[in-house]
């Protein structure tokens, strides 16, 4: 990838974030135009980042993939991938609601959000350090400690272990996805409550598990295969972990100083 395209990315990126962070913009000749789907427009974007850009649990999904395949059951491999993404979107959906539970139970939302702008800053230096000098120093990845714990899961290939392997993924791999939910989580509880930030969410989640179900189809119908997607994850993680670390440095600076 050149740098022309990740300079086109960082910029779509900008300009996408622009438009979700306003309530109005002022339009040339048009005037002030009211952006009432700002909040669904928001979950839409950071909820597809999130899964684009989250190389653990993709990671995770291709090493399930191809070894379902290679005991030669492409079925299985359908049924307990869609198992694993929907325990993730499970799992995800409660976690943000809890957190959401615990800020209002706090308060002091500004300065929750201000501390986590911070904290969104450090998290995108660190995916940006990785673009340059990848795996070296302090990196967010999952711990190598969860690895065989992972392995033991997928070689089992059951619904039950499906379901526990989504489960656990979905923590252990908080230190290197939970930003983007955080940050979303931390803009609804200013904007929505009660049923409506909840059904923001699930809107959030269904865009966060999208491209891993997706994936897990195209695998499925032989559209795409799983060595060849592991492959490109490796050989483009660090420009991934390159646009996240920009997008989190954004959602750090409209936090700090209060755009949102």
């Amino acid at each position: 990838m050149g740098a022309n395209k990740i300079f086109g990315l960082v910029i779509g990126i900008l300009l996408s974030f622009s438009l979700a962070a306003a309530e109005t913009i002022n339009v040339p000749i048009i005037g002030r135009i009211d952006l009432n789907l700002s909040t669904p427009f928001l979950g839409l974007i950071l909820g597809l980042a999130d899964g684009i850009f989250n190389p653990c649990a993709l990671s995770v999904l291709f090493f399930f993939i191809a070894y379902l395949i290679s005991i030669g059951s492409k079925r299985k491999s359908l049924i307990l991938g869609s198992v694993y993404c929907l325990m993730i979107f499970s799992v995800y959906t409660l976690f943000m609601y809890g957190i959401s539970f615990l800020i209002t139970i706090i308060g002091y939302i500004g300065m929750i959000k201000t501390i986590a702008g911070y904290i969104l800053i450090l998290i995108g230096l660190v995916q940006i350090k990785d673009f340059f000098f990848y795996g070296k120093w302090f990196s967010l990845e999952i711990p190598k400690s969860a690895k065989p714990k992972i392995e033991k899961l997928v070689s089992m290939a059951t619904i039950p272990s499906a379901i526990l392997l989504g489960i656990f993924v979905s923590f252990v791999e908080i230190p290197c996805a939970g930003a983007f939910p955080f940050a979303y989580t931390a803009v609804l509880v200013e904007r929505t409550s009660g049923l409506q930030m909840f059904l923001y969410l699930v809107w959030y989640n269904i865009f966060f598990v999208a491209p891993i179900f997706v994936l897990n189809l195209l695998f499925y119908f032989g559209l795409m295969k799983v060595e060849k997607a592991e492959d490109f994850r490796k050989k483009f993680r660090k420009y991934m972990r390159l646009i996240s670390g920009f997008m989190l440095l954004i959602l750090g600076l409209l936090f700090v100083f209060k755009v949102w």
